[in-house]
């Protein structure tokens, strides 16, 4: 490739000799010009002059511009091209002829309006509402020469002189190193007055900038990022907070009202959506006739788009945020952005993450480029990234206008269509088999409330989770959480084979795995209260899968660590006796497949009011009855039906689960207590099940075990039946009103 000799007269500070240069050195040799600066000259001694001097360019002072003697400067250089970039002199007749169609002068107004050096001054006197910038060949005319480029510049009502050229530079800095690159590829000629552009000689010739478009709210990563790129060659081009964070590093940046020649309107509700913007998103560059049409529209286009949306997610965080506000976090011209790259991945590669930072420096640093294999990853991600926040959009913002008072709250409230957005946190090892493989997500915005698992913390030590253990963890926590003061739970494959509330949680441990040590062997325990080392010395005499606590002391957790393998979780939500209000439970909270189905319904979190169930027998529970069938109702709702439950002294003696009748269920209740406890632990103890007894036979195998107090739903219409055999036997039932299936 043949570099191109450019020669830059000037005059001043320089700022286009600046733009030029940043061009020319960004990239290969030659850079984005295909050119070099070889020699700077000024008419006078200035600013543009001794930086560069400083950049170790060839310099010459040529004072006041004499035409003969700027001449023989000149032919030392051998220049492709004589750019006039502020240069304060008319070009003398030895130089025009020397260099004739191969001087380019840059002019800060729409030509042929407002020649002269005064042009910026000239437009503001006489109130036109547009100007603009010209780039054109010198002849002996005062800037009259063929036009090769403008465009145009809008005057503000408040601008004054100096805002005005400011951002008539930064499209000069743009629009000047574009002309030159296309004129030293041959892409430019003249006939008479008419210059032309052929698109695809430029296409061919002129080097394409590499260019990375960066928009993020997360600016975790992001100067690295820049740095990198920079160090490659590549232009950044930026928007608002994240240019400025870039120009802090004292990185280039060039901001995208630059680019797209609009300043941002409407508080910055309009910034990237302009087709220099996403003409250089969209372009299929496989194709000649979309590089030629950007080469015809003067769009450069871009190799990479870093987007991250604005955090509508964190928004909602914030206390009493108002509907309008949180709206205003709705991104709009990042999805755009974020999508077109994602469609046009064949040209470009969009990173939606910081995570993905290190992989894309990483390939450009290694390959140059980012492979077409990378660039479809990126792409799914994207698309994924913007489909998750729009569900969020979707999920979230009716029930806040709700709240507001801007809607009425819908009969149904179950929308036409779902969007569930949900954030991986993990592949597993495998799922409920190990020929099934599995990951575990959580739903955006989930809290403590909704289970352990509702926020992303890691396990305090042991193995990674399992699909198996992260079931029986969230059924352990669930149960944990309705007892009442010091208690314990031990669940297997998701039901309770002990529980216990007791004064303390020692006793309440002793209580809990007394009741059945064989099957609390591989088991998951929940604790009520702060585990401390006499409490974890005990946990670690049997074989656990996984501990949960409110909290560990520093000596409990060195205890744990004795046994490597077993996780130690954190559920804060364990320590507290308050219910969780039913109103906490979203409509959608709970989702089951079935049969290609998807099940949604709210989760089972309702409290039950105890002093509200009927007494429907003759005989009235003791206050000791009431506490035992209190402690049964609330395990029931947490065992898998058809579900018994037997309860004495304050811990679960019998349990009888998953069984296809309810009196099968009642029998597994009792041979388990006698088994364990012996015949003796069902005398005096009460009996929960989950729903109605549709004959009077389940009832009756409780009886005959000792069973004195029941509690159910109600509703069969044998009930009467069951509490003439309940009445029959001295014995106390009470009716909830209220069923707890769990299947």
């Amino acid at each position: 490739m043949t570099i191109g000799r450019i020669v830059v007269a000037v005059s001043g500070a320089g700022s286009n000799l600046r733009a030029l240069l940043t061009a020319a050195r960004r990239g290969e040799p030659g850079g984005e010009l295909g050119g070099d600066v070889v020699l700077v000259v000024a008419d006078r001694a200035c600013p543009a002059l001794d930086w560069a001097a400083e950049e170790g360019i060839d310099t010459a002072l040529v004072p006041g511009g004499a035409d003969t003697t700027l001449a023989e400067v000149l032919s030392s250089a051998r220049p492709d091209l004589l750019v006039l970039a502020g240069y304060m002199r008319l070009v003398g007749p030895a130089v025009l002829g020397a260099y004739a169609g191969r001087i380019v002068n840059t002019h800060p107004s729409l030509l042929p309006a407002f020649p002269g050096a005064h042009a910026i001054r000239d437009a503001m006197a006489h109130g036109v509402r547009v100007t603009g910038v010209t780039i054109h060949l010198v002849d002996e005319t005062l800037d009259g020469g063929p036009i090769i480029a403008q465009e145009a510049v809008e005057i503000h009502p408040d601008d004054d002189e100096a805002g005005l050229r400011a951002r008539i530079q930064a499209v000069e800095h743009r629009l000047l190193p574009q002309v030159v690159a296309r004129f030293l590829g041959g892409a430019i000629t003249v006939d008479h007055r008419r210059v032309r552009l052929d698109t695809a000689r430029a296409d061919a010739t002129v080097p394409v900038p590499r260019r990375a478009l960066l928009s993020v709210s997360d600016k975790a990563g992001l100067v690295d990022l820049g740095r990198g790129l920079v160090g490659l060659g590549w232009e950044l081009v930026s928007t608002g907070g994240t240019a400025r964070t870039i120009r802090d590093a004292d990185l280039p940046v060039t901001d995208v009202a630059t680019v797209t020649g609009s300043p941002e309107m409407l508080d910055g509700r309009v910034k990237t959506l302009h087709p220099r913007i996403h003409g250089g998103l969209l372009a299929d560059r496989r194709r000649a006739d979309h590089r030629e049409e950007l080469l015809a529209a003067g769009i450069a286009p871009f190799d990479l788009v870093v987007v991250n949306l604005y955090p509508f997610a964190a928004a909602l965080e914030r206390p009493g945020i108002a509907v309008d506000d949180l709206i205003e976090e709705i991104d709009i011209g990042g999805p755009s952005m974020v999508r077109a790259a994602a469609k046009n991945h064949a040209n470009v590669a969009v990173v939606t993450s910081p995570a993905r930072y290190g992989a894309v420096l990483a390939a450009l640093t290694r390959d140059g480029s980012i492979d077409a294999g990378l660039r479809r990853e990126l792409a799914l991600e994207a698309f994924a990234h913007t489909a998750a926040y729009d569900a969020r959009i979707a999920a979230e913002l009716p029930g806040r206008m709700v709240d507001a008072g801007l809607l009425e709250a819908p009969d149904d409230p179950y929308p036409a269509t779902l969007t569930l957005a949900l954030e991986k946190v993990e592949t597993l090892r495998y799922g409920e088999n190990p020929h099934q493989p599995a990951a575990r997500y959580r739903r955006p915005g989930s809290t403590i409330v909704d289970g352990p698992f509702g926020v992303p913390t890691a396990p305090l030590q042991g193995k990674a989770l399992s699909y198996n253990n992260v079931l029986d963890a969230a059924a352990a926590a669930a149960l944990g959480r309705a007892l009442h003061g010091p208690g314990v739970v031990i669940v297997k494959h998701t039901n309770p084979c002990g529980a216990a509330e007791r004064p303390s949680l020692r006793a309440a441990w002793e209580a809990a795995l007394d009741a059945d040590p064989v099957s609390a062997f591989g088991g998951v325990v929940a604790l009520t209260r702060e585990v401390d080392a006499d409490m974890a010395a005990l946990l670690t005499t049997i074989f656990l899968e996984i501990v949960i606590a409110p909290s560990f002391t520093g000596e409990a957790l060195a205890t744990l660590a004795s046994k490597p393998n077993l996780r130690v979780l954190v559920d804060a939500a364990l320590a507290t006796d308050d219910p969780i209000p039913a109103s906490a439970a979203s409509p959608t909270g709970s989702l089951r497949t079935a049969g290609g189905a998807i099940l949604v319904t709210a989760p089972d979190v309702a409290t039950d009011d105890v002093t509200a169930w009927s007494c429907v027998s003759r005989r009235a529970p003791t206050a000791g009855e009431r506490l035992d069938m209190d402690l049964a109702w609330r395990l029931v709702r947490g065992v898998t039906s058809n579900a018994i439950v037997l309860v004495k002294d304050g811990r679960l003696v019998g349990l009888g689960s998953g069984q296809t009748s309810r009196v099968d269920a009642a029998r597994q209740a009792v041979a388990k207590a006698h088994a364990m406890l012996g015949e003796g632990s069902t005398r005096g103890a009460a009996c929960a099940s989950d729903a109605f007894f549709p004959f009077p036979d389940a009832v009756e195998v409780c009886l005959a075990a000792g069973v004195t107090v029941f509690a159910q739903p109600g509703g069969s219409m044998r009930d009467a039946e069951t509490t003439t055999v309940v009445d029959a036997a001295g014995a106390s039932m009470l009716v909830t009103g209220t069923r707890h299936f769990r299947h």
